[in-house]
């Protein structure tokens, strides 16, 4: 289906200004890229850091509209699908620089749950809470969501840790990888085919009208967006790849601690959705909200551990799975956290107070090293 909104041409919001940031900044990283003053060497990575963000809202902006027009769950869908691609673009830039790479996998895993289960949703529950007092999502589509995201985070990131090398061995990862794509696989059949209904809180689209949408109004088709959509991610990985090594320069230097990079990607690839998602809560759309939450650390998980794998075979990569102790203890928590405070479908106050709890925790382990 490839329409456009009836909005006259003139009247679009979708301009491509972030596409000229691009053009500036990559010559400028290209130039200084070697430069060893701490000064410019800051200048350069918040130059890089405002243009990864530019792109990465303008990738956002593009899914947002094909989103709509899609409609739930697969706007949900390609959301996450983006999202992951973002991801494993960023990782597959940074892995073969500096000592980050064997567990820049592992850290950013382990990032994008912890700040969405914890932050995102305890900041989501929290406001929308306040504003609305009791929120109310599908039960049932967000358990599906809670029954894939389980046993796949602690396989994943957990288990290894039980083991004497901490990690995988290359056998292993072979069939992790293959078991993370088919839970994604069986997931989607559930999601798109068999049990569409568990993923829509029908209250939310009773009065959606023409203009009362999350996406955008775009008088271009979806042709179109798609194809900005790809020249945007494309911005991502050229300044990410040609930024990398300056990146690493400035983490040593300021003696951030080592997950300080998975985290800073995380927090690059989620912010545009996250927003977007924030907003929906404040529209008491709390159902499409928790359904970008949830569906980008399973597709996260599902889809970044295969192909960053593949990467690695390619590559002669290492990678390291296993979180320590103390992450560990954080991961499992919020993880029965989440299936405590939608145990009902309604949410409020407290259920957003006792995620921002652990995510304040989470913050301070990340912050010992």
């Amino acid at each position: 289906m490839d329409q456009a909104q009836h909005h006259p041409s003139g009247k679009t919001r979708h301009k491509e200004y972030s596409l000229i940031l691009t053009m500036v900044t990559i010559p400028v990283l290209l130039f200084m890229q070697h430069n060893t003053n701490l000064l410019i060497t800051v200048l350069i990575n918040l130059l890089a850091l405002v243009t990864i963000l530019g792109a990465a809202f303008s990738v956002v902006r593009h899914a947002d509209v094909l989103a709509h027009r899609l409609g739930e769950p697969y706007g949900s869908l390609i959301l996450s699908l983006a999202v992951v691609i973002l991801e494993v673009s960023l990782i597959s830039a940074l892995m073969v620089t500096g000592d980050t790479g064997p567990t820049l996998m592992r850290d950013t895993l382990y990032s994008v749950i912890m700040i969405v289960m914890s932050g995102l949703v305890g900041i989501s529950l929290l406001l929308g809470g306040r504003k609305f007092a009791t929120q109310h999502v599908n039960l049932a589509g967000i358990k599906q969501y809670l029954t894939a995201l389980l046993p796949l985070a602690i396989i994943v990131l957990v288990l290894p840790a039980t083991f004497g090398s901490g990690t995988f061995s290359s056998g292993q990862l072979l069939i992790i990888a293959l078991l993370s794509a088919a839970m994604y696989i069986v997931f989607l059949t559930i999601q798109t085919k068999t049990h569409q209904n568990l993923f829509i809180y029908e209250h939310e689209d009773e009065g959606d009208g023409p203009d009362d949408h999350h996406g955008k109004p775009s008088a271009h088709g979806n042709a179109w967006h798609a194809c900005w959509l790809i020249v945007h991610l494309v911005a991502v990985i050229a300044v990410t790849k040609i930024n990398a090594g300056s990146l690493e320069y400035l983490l040593t230097e300021l003696h951030a601690p080592p997950q300080f990079t998975g985290f800073l990607i995380a927090l690059l690839i989620l912010s545009p959705e996250g927003l977007g998602a924030l907003k929906a809560v404040m529209n008491n759309q709390v159902q499409r909200a928790m359904n970008l939450f949830f569906g980008s650390v399973l597709a996260t998980i599902s889809l970044t551990v295969p192909a960053v794998v593949i990467i690695a075979m390619i590559t002669g990569q290492h990678l390291v799975f296993g979180l320590s102790t103390s992450n560990a203890v954080l991961l499992i928590t919020v993880l029965l956290l989440c299936q405590s405070s939608f145990a009902t479908g309604r949410t409020n106050v407290l259920n957003g107070a006792a995620h921002l709890a652990i995510f304040v925790a989470y913050l301070l382990v990340l912050m010992m090293g």
